[in-house]
């Protein structure tokens, strides 16, 4: 915090970083399959990584103002530059498996081998030094943003999100969402789908948020009767959105406030209605089960007033309020982070029960760089990736290759970039997924069809926050699954259905830039409504129910019609079919009879597994 708050050395933060952070994630992520000990390889591998960024940190004035084309990597610096190459790759084998490991080394291959190969995938053959200067030495590799971004972003707000639910804040949150939501229908699940938001807006993880909202609200979800596939599901796809939720959102949009230079307060302004309308199309889906399958409302003795879950922890919304006031002020994140981290530990001491002392203190940072692991390991190895396609020029070449495949037609291009996104999630974490996105699609998107960097940017931002509950590999669905008790592929199909608002809202906001709080009043307005609209059709098209009233398939179709016709940036086309989905859904509440189909839908069994 220290180097990164009083420096402006973006080398020896990393450096620092990569001193503290590598040999620990080696150590806790053992190569023993007796976990409780360590294998010599682990012990090899802290130290190595150690005595690498000690290289870095003496020789930092060096490499700092290293000049390429004149200054010349020794001997010394290729072999410590390739065996913090090879580090990185074992570390991000340890820490998100062989996905992003493989697509790294076939990378790592292509820029090594790419000059033997045939036709527009040849480019030019480099030298092992120059190799190993650009991805060790240059602002392009392993020491570029994305670790940089965890080195100071990431890991500034992951600590104040643990100082914040140390000091009690987490529970002012559950008390907050059980006092607005509990003595609904289907009050467990909706006080779930709030609190996990709330807790994520603060902590940005989707797994972190999982972990720490999960072992409360999923128990009580069951207790009221949901069954355990449900409960998981509608935890993990409430956490995910904690990503896109400001204020805090999470890595990866500080990576792309690093990738775009677009501050990241601005970032976090024109994220803040689909992140409401997301949770909304979640909260449609929320009651219409609840509804359907008549749950019941939360106990008593487990829900606080309003005004008593405010007495008990207003102190608790005051750091929330300087975080957001710094932003809106102008400071830096780094500043913003350290600031209100500084408020909670000062606020802290003047209540016994929520006070910081040195035991929590510890407790505190060592769970930082606990969370931190997977990040870690994740980001170094996009520092990689990005490097590779720089040196080979692999952007250009990626972005003849899906026009081609799409014709150059802007839709086809655009279903192709979550389809791919998608599928990179299965298997790689958020960041690395938004970073390739990012390095290969948005060029596509930003030259090609010339749509604006914002909303291209946030269009890979939500594909890559939604991997975290796409089957087959999906972090959030794993630990809700830990959780519930259930199979997560099970869980991973239902989580999916909660969050089509997700999958469809940035096609909307890619078309209609209002809903990022762009335009005039009226533009920010009637995207708001147009948008609110599309949510709620698709939610209802996929669920097959309002209510207790079945949606017969030929009226689903024309619902999912009208999602589409929400998109289109025309205002009568919008309006036209706003109308005709509110139409559809009048005439199925006052047509079809209460109960009609109530546990024969499509969907009943998956709900009720």
């Amino acid at each position: 915090m220290w180097a990164r708050a009083f420096t402006a050395n973006y080398h020896l933060d990393i450096s620092i970083f990569i001193a503290i952070t590598f040999p620990i994630a080696f150590l806790t992520t053992t190569a023993n399959r007796d976990r409780a000990r360590l294998a010599w390889p682990d012990i090899v591998f802290a130290a190595l990584s150690f005595a690498v960024a000690l290289y870095y940190i003496v020789l930092d004035d060096r490499f700092l103002n290293w000049s390429r084309g004149f200054s010349q990597p020794t001997t010394a610096d290729v072999v410590v530059g390739f065996t913090l190459l090879v580090l990185v790759v074992e570390l991000c084998r340890r820490c998100t498996g062989w996905g992003l490991t493989s697509l790294v080394m076939v990378l790592l291959a292509f820029t090594f081998f790419g000059h033997l190969m045939p036709g527009p995938l040849r480019h030019e053959n480099f030298s092992v030094p120059y190799f190993i200067e650009m991805m060790t030495v240059m602002p392009i590799g392993i020491f570029g943003g994305p670790l940089d971004v965890a080195a100071t972003y990431a890991f500034l707000f992951v600590l104040f999100g643990n100082f914040f639910e140390r000091a009690g804040g987490g529970k002012l949150f559950f008390e907050l969402a059980g006092a607005i939501t509990g003595r609904m229908v289907g009050g467990a699940a909706k006080a779930c789908v709030t609190a996990s938001g709330l807790y994520g807006s603060v902590s940005g993880s989707p797994t972190a948020d999982v972990a720490t909202t999960g072992p409360l609200t999923i128990p009580i979800m069951k207790k009221m009767g949901i069954s355990p596939v449900r409960a998981g599901a509608i935890e993990a796809t409430a956490s995910s959105g904690g990503a896109m939720l400001p204020p805090v959102m999470g890595a990866v949009a500080f990576i792309m406030s690093d990738l775009t230079s677009i501050p990241y307060a601005t970032i976090a302004f024109a994220s803040l209605l689909p992140a409401v309308l997301y949770y909304t199309s979640i909260y449609i889906l929320v009651h219409n089960e609840a509804v359907r399958n008549n749950e019941p409302r939360m106990p008593e003795d487990q829900i606080v007033s309003l005004h008593t879950a405010v007495a008990r922890g207003w102190r608790h919304l005051l750091p929330l309020g300087a975080l957001i006031a710094l932003l809106i002020m102008g400071y830096t994140p780094v500043y913003v982070a350290a600031g209100s981290t500084a408020a909670v530990i000062v606020l802290s001491w003047f209540w016994r029960e929520s006070r910081i002392g040195p035991r929590r203190f510890v407790q505190c940072c060592t769970d930082t760089i606990t969370q931190l692991v997977p990040l870690v390991g994740a980001v170094a190895a996009a520092g990689v990736v990005i490097g590779a396609i720089e040196i080979s020029a692999l952007a250009g070449k990626f972005t003849l290759l899906i026009t081609y495949v799409s014709g150059g037609v802007l839709v086809p291009t655009l279903i192709l970039a979550a389809v791919f996104l998608i599928l990179l999630g299965m298997g790689m974490p958020t960041p690395a997924v938004y970073i390739m996105g990012a390095a290969l699609l948005a060029p596509v998107l930003r030259q090609h069809f010339n749509l604006p960097e914002m909303q291209v940017h946030l269009f890979m931002l939500y594909f890559s926050c939604l991997s975290a509950i796409t089957p087959p590999v999906a972090v959030a669905n794993f630990a809700a699954s830990a959780i519930a008790g259930v199979n997560p592929m099970a869980l991973g199909g239902q989580a999916v259905k909660f969050a089509i608002g997700g999958f469809v809202l940035p096609f909307f906001f890619l078309f209609n830039p209002g809903l990022n709080m762009e335009g005039g009043p009226v533009a920010v307005v009637t995207a708001t409504i147009f948008g609110a609209a599309m949510v709620a059709f698709a939610s209802l098209a996929l669920h097959g129910f309002l209510g207790r009233r079945t949606i017969a398939r030929p009226l689903r179709l024309l619902l999912a019609c009208c999602v589409i016709g929400t998109i289109v940036p025309r205002v009568e086309i919008q309006a036209g079919a706003a109308l005709l989905g509110v139409m559809l859904l009048i005439g199925v509440w006052r047509m079809s009879p209460r109960g009609a189909g109530k546990h024969d839908g499509p969907e009943s069994s998956g709900a009720r597994s």
